[in-house]
């Protein structure tokens, strides 16, 4: 597989700072053994160069000269195809290397194969200890296959009679399993040995990407029996081969084109749910989206017998603001408040505008005591805002929370605060619209009893607000003692 590194990351670097040499015992140890005796088996054979005739030399040299056409021509389009890659990287090189284990002698197979390697190094830009174990792979497997022909003694040329021909079929098919084989199984051994939690199936490549391979076999045996009688059949086969080649660029293009535009569809119908379930103003959750989650916690609460705290949360004299200072200060407002839910309120919870300025929050997992706690942080928050807006004359203004001291500045007005009913399941009824109906009778109590104040269902109150700054003392003391 391609090493996904940035471009220039991966090179021909010191020996001592090679990966190699992190690698588990096992996979270095099996790495060596399969490197010395590939390159064992390769010299032995490159011993027997000098006996090769003029026939082989000019067959070995059309297979070198479409081998170079081949990679140079198409160097750019296989890149491509290995950086879309997922897995294993399956290119049409086989053709070159099958042909050549077929109707070379062993030593000119190996220099054509090591020429492919070299020639295609640039393209795999992979680390050198791995483009290595890769050579080695595919050379021993293009050795193994020339041995199977070589030795079964079947010859190559047609020679009209049905038992010795079909014989020779079987042969090529058996050499291209053999060479298939063993780089597939080679490659796959080694890399389950350097992450053993992977499975092999993994690293064998798709049904697709073994057919293609398998094909390009087929072809290299055509070419390779071809060969044997006419030495010019590389050059009439390297056209067609960067024509599929080319094909098969244009293929994983348009693949890697659709998957862009189904992953952008993807993103947009995430977006669009988003949109559906989200209230724009204020980044909270909406009434249809606050309805559909709000549920869901509810029932999962319930399935674990975890209470469940609502929050019915209601700004004080809203309309005041709006009327006041126009609706973009009244937005602003409201933004501010959506921002301060989110921060206050945990991961698992649920927040969302109920319509105007009414809020919803479900507490997951959260009882009586704990809820009231976290609704009265979220009331002093309230109070406590300063929004920086426009009125409608569009003067800047900053609109301040009345839990706020009074300033000498006339541009500071104290206009916002919150009052809030808590209600709990199972305590205050058996789903959610029933802790919402007890919610919105406690904020109702809170309203009725001189707002910015928190207030739990059935008219009990758990949390004792501090009296408002703009409240004068008698007001402040008949609050104490009515809620008291």
């Amino acid at each position: 597989m391609t090493d996904r590194k940035a471009p220039g990351a991966v090179g021909w670097t010191p020996i001592g700072k090679w990966d190699l040499w992190s690698l588990r015992p096992a996979a270095l140890t099996y790495f060596l053994v399969v490197e010395s005796v590939v390159a064992a088996a390769a010299l032995w054979l490159l011993t027997s160069v000098d006996s090769v005739g003029d026939a082989d030399w000019l067959r070995f040299a059309a297979v070198m000269f479409a081998i170079t056409v081949h990679l140079m021509i198409v160097r750019r389009a296989e890149e491509s195809r290995r950086d879309e890659s997922s897995g294993p990287h399956i290119d049409l090189t086989s053709v070159w290397t099958f042909a050549a284990a077929i109707a070379l002698p062993g030593a000119l197979a190996v220099l054509a194969t090591i020429w492919m390697r070299i020639l295609i190094q640039p393209i795999a830009r992979r680390q050198p200890h791995r483009f290595v174990f890769s050579t080695a792979s595919i050379l021993g497997g293009t050795m193994l296959g020339g041995a199977v022909v070589h030795l079964s003694g079947a010859s190559l040329i047609a020679t009209g009679h049905v038992v010795p021909d079909l014989c020779l079929v079987l042969v090529l098919i058996g050499a291209a399993v053999v060479n298939w084989g063993a780089q597939g199984m080679n490659i796959a051994v080694a890399l389950k040995i350097v992450t053993p939690h992977t499975r092999i199936k993994e690293f064998l490549g798709s049904r697709t990407d073994n057919m293609l391979e398998l094909s390009t076999l087929g072809a290299g045996a055509m070419l390779g029996m071809l060969m044997t009688t006419h030495w010019v059949g590389p050059l009439l086969l390297v056209f067609p081969v960067i024509l599929v080649n080319s094909l098969l660029y244009r293929a994983a293009e348009r693949r890697a084109h659709l998957e862009r535009l189904l992953r952008e569809q993807e993103q947009l119908h995430a977006r669009l749910t988003e949109d559906a379930h989200t209230d724009y103003r204020t980044g909270l959750l909406n009434t249809n989206g606050l309805a559909e989650y709000a549920h869901r916690l509810t029932e999962r609460c319930r399935h674990d017998n975890q209470p469940v705290t609502v929050l019915a949360i209601d700004l004080d004299h809203f309309k005041r603001i709006n009327d006041t200072w126009g609706h973009p200060a009244g937005n602003a407002v409201l933004a501010e408040v959506g921002r301060i839910l989110r921060e206050k309120l945990r991961p698992g919870d649920v927040a969302g505008r109920d319509g105007g300025e009414e809020f919803v929050v479900v507490l997951a997992d959260t009882g009586l005591a704990q809820g009231t706690a976290i609704a009265e942080r979220v009331r002093e928050a309230i109070g406590e805002m300063s929004v920086v807006t426009t009125d409608k004359y569009r003067n800047t203004v900053t609109l301040r929370g009345r839990n706020l001291p009074l300033t000498g500045d006339d541009q500071e007005v104290r206009a916002i605060s919150a009052s809030i009913g808590v209600a709990v399941l199972p305590e205050h009824g058996e789903c959610l619209s029933d802790a919402q109906h007890y919610a919105d009778a406690a904020l109702y109590a809170a309203k009725e009893n001189g707002r910015n104040q928190v207030r739990v269902a059935a008219g009990e109150v758990r949390l004792l607000p501090a009296p408002r700054l703009d409240q004068s003392v008698e007001d402040a003391l008949d609050e104490v003692t009515r809620s008291a």
